[in-house]
This record gives C-alpha cells, sequence and structure tokens, in this order.
C-alpha cells in the first residue's frame, strides 16, 4: 500500500501539470474573400482570387500554378484555377477562388471583383452582381467608362439601380492597374 500512495500523487502531478500546459491556438486560415478575378474565353474561365497572379496573367499568360478542374462553369465551360506556387497543393476548398465559384464563400464588404471577357473589362464592388454578369453576359444596370482602362479599352462598372458614378470602385480599378 505504500507503493500506491505515491503513484496516485505522481498521477495527479501528471494530470494537472497536463491540464495546466498552455494550448497552442491554430491561427484560422485568412478568407481571402476580398476579390476575386476572371478572364473568360469561348472555351474556358480562369479563375484568380489573387490580384498578382490576375495582373501577371494578363501580361504574360502565365501563372505560377494552373490547375485544371473536372467540372464546367454554367455556360459550358472548362473550369481553371490559375493560383500562387503556395496554392498549388492546398485542397479545393481552401482555395477562395473555388469557394467563390462554388458560391460557398461570403464575400468581404468591401468587396472587388473583376471580369475579362471579349477584349471587354468588367468592374464590380458587389459579388452578386458579377454573378449576375456571368450568367446575363452584361451588367444590367452600368457605367461605362470609354477608353479609362489599360491601353485605352473601355471598363464597364457593374451597379445596382439608381446609383451614379461608382468613383470609389473606379479608383480602386485604376489603383490596382496602376492607371
Amino acid at each position: 500500500m505504500s507503493i500506491l500512495k505515491p503513484l496516485s500523487v505522481a498521477m495527479l502531478a501528471a494530470t494537472l501539470a497536463a491540464c495546466a500546459a498552455p494550448m497552442s491556438a491554430s491561427k484560422p486560415e485568412p478568407l481571402n474573400n476580398e476579390d476575386w478575378y476572371q478572364v473568360r474565353s469561348e472555351t474556358q474561365v480562369i479563375l484568380f482570387d489573387d490580384l498578382q497572379v490576375f495582373k501577371d496573367y494578363l501580361a504574360s499568360g502565365q501563372a505560377p500554378s494552373m490547375r485544371t478542374l473536372e467540372e464546367k462553369d454554367a455556360n459550358g465551360l472548362e473550369v481553371v484555377l490559375a493560383l500562387r506556387a503556395e496554392d498549388q497543393g492546398k485542397p479545393l476548398d481552401k482555395i477562395a477562388a473555388y469557394r467563390f465559384f462554388k458560391v460557398a464563400q461570403v464575400p468581404a464588404h468591401p468587396f472587388y471583383g473583376e471580369v475579362r471577357q471579349d477584349g471587354s473589362i468588367y468592374v464590380f464592388k458587389r459579388y452578386g452582381d458579377m454573378q449576375d454578369m456571368v450568367k446575363l453576359g452584361e451588367p444590367i444596370f452600368r457605367y461605362t467608362d470609354i477608353g479609362s482602362g489599360p491601353n485605352g479599352q473601355t471598363v464597364t462598372y457593374g451597379l445596382q439601380k439608381e446609383e451614379g458614378r461608382p468613383d470609389a470602385t473606379i479608383a480602386q480599378f485604376k489603383k490596382n492597374h496602376m492607371l
């Protein structure tokens, strides 16, 4: 019985020490839900969740990692994710561009979205307006700024009814593209 008492005390001490040890809280992964970009062609849609990867792709046609999905979008286009090198091994549910595509991510406020299609540039401050444009082919309400984009391209800003000139969105577009 003399050995039982010290053993019990040792077990109690070990249990208390384990409970008192600080737990390392895992840092939640950032949502990356502030912006989303698309380049649409006749055969595919390339999705981006990183401005620099998007800009590099526009300049060179290359991205650090291109991941073709085995699914089509609502218009029957092949879906390709253009990713940062460090994102290439991530599961799809951890990639913001994919979560936006699957309508499984709540967008931040403010939000910035951009679609390049048929030589046109469409810019949005609301995710829902961007989704509607992709479905319909054109924004329902818009502000068109002729020749204000890179290389003199026309930029069309998606709006809500009764909205005026989207000055904050125009400023963000110009900042993003150093215009």
